[in-house]
């Protein structure tokens, strides 16, 4: 086989973090905000949907700036609201014309009067409603989108960013293989490409890879130590042939393996594989932005009307994970939609802003 990396314009390239469709054609973004970035971005658009998605992006960006500013105890409320504009300006700019923002819900509910005496989030539910901002977001992610009632425990579960803070609360274990090297593999005779990456050292043993998705397989080259993997799925890749629909080809592959490659957002790359475990009932098939958007509605809605029992959630083993998804999955939200409005992977120059 003539195997070698796939490049574009003379540079390999590596996964993207946009997940329905990236622009593997352009450079990385480097930016100390996202937020002027989309801005910018949206006003070039010059087009009714640009300038409704503007709206919601300013929205979001207030709340965002006074979420930073307000404690824990109070910070769930505006971080929410600055989830659902974040979300209606993807909707707006990427989402179908059909969708009625006039008359738009939120998507979802919660039992205020739910949990009785109990502090663990296991007990704690919210409803995906049939309509609404968070029934048309999964849709656009072409996750299950209807009526189902979900535990909080298994929402946070599932989101990577604060997994670590998770199985250290629960003592479970981890559901993320940490991977590194990312590439774009192509076959010149076959005509054909994959993705491959390596899976890191500390989880190459027979007990994390056998829960890797059954769609990734192993693969050894004769030259290299490493434990790689990759997709069996392939993708058409001609040289000689028409570069839009190479280029729509990938974007295409690229749609499919973002659902089980998931980031963390910080100043590198940190992806990884999400298991598959049969056996687990635990494990939702969800995008972290439809699942943080979620948390943080419940958040918001024990805040706001149940003060005391988000204090004395506070004071239970589960304060840290609390802590932790609310200091950290606001980032990591904003950063995946403003990648997924712009389909750029956006990274920071430096310092948060």
């Amino acid at each position: 086989m003539a195997i070698k990396s796939l490049e574009i314009n003379s540079k390999e390239i590596h996964l993207m973090k946009p997940v329905t469709s990236a622009d593997y054609s352009g450079k990385t973004v480097l930016t100390n905000s996202s937020w002027e970035y989309v801005e910018l971005w949206l006003k070039r658009q010059s087009s009714e949907k640009s300038k409704r998605a503007l709206f919601y992006w300013s929205q979001a960006k207030n709340f965002y700036i006074a979420s930073e500013n307000l404690p824990i105890e109070s910070r769930p409320l505006t971080s929410y609201y600055c989830c659902m504009n974040a979300a209606k300006a993807l909707l707006a700019i990427k989402g179908p014309d059909s969708i009625d923002f006039d008359n738009l819900s939120h998507g979802i509910s919660s039992d205020r009067r739910q949990w009785g005496k109990s502090n663990n989030i296991k007990n704690a539910e919210v409803v995906f409603s049939g309509s609404g901002v968070l029934f048309e977001l999964s849709k656009y992610f072409k996750e299950e989108a209807g009526k189902k009632i979900y535990s909080v425990y298994d929402l946070m579960y599932n989101i990577p960013c604060i997994h670590r803070a998770f199985s250290l609360t629960y003592s479970c274990p981890e559901l993320f293989i940490p991977i590194r090297d990312i590439k774009f593999i192509v076959d010149s005779e076959l005509k054909k490409g994959w993705v491959q990456f390596q899976v890191d050292e500390r989880y190459a043993n027979g007990n994390s890879l056998r829960y890797v998705p059954k769609q990734y397989e192993k693969v050894k080259y004769q030259d290299s130590t490493k434990y790689l993997m990759r997709k069996k799925q392939r993708f058409a890749w001609d040289i000689h042939g028409d570069k839009k629909q190479r280029l729509e080809a990938l974007s295409k592959y690229h749609g499919s393996i973002r659902k089980d490659l998931l980031y963390i957002y910080g100043d590198a790359r940190l992806w990884y594989i999400k298991k598959d475990i049969d056996t687990n009932q635990h494990i939702l098939k969800r995008n972290s932005i439809t699942l943080i958007f979620a948390v943080f509605h419940w958040l918001s809605e024990l805040v706001r009307y149940n003060p005391e029992k988000f204090e004395s959630l506070m004071k239970t083993n589960q304060n840290w994970l609390i802590h932790e998804f609310v200091d950290n999955s606001l980032y990591q939200y904003i950063d995946e939609i403003s990648c997924e409005i712009t389909e750029n992977d956006i990274m920071t120059s430096g310092y948060r802003k």
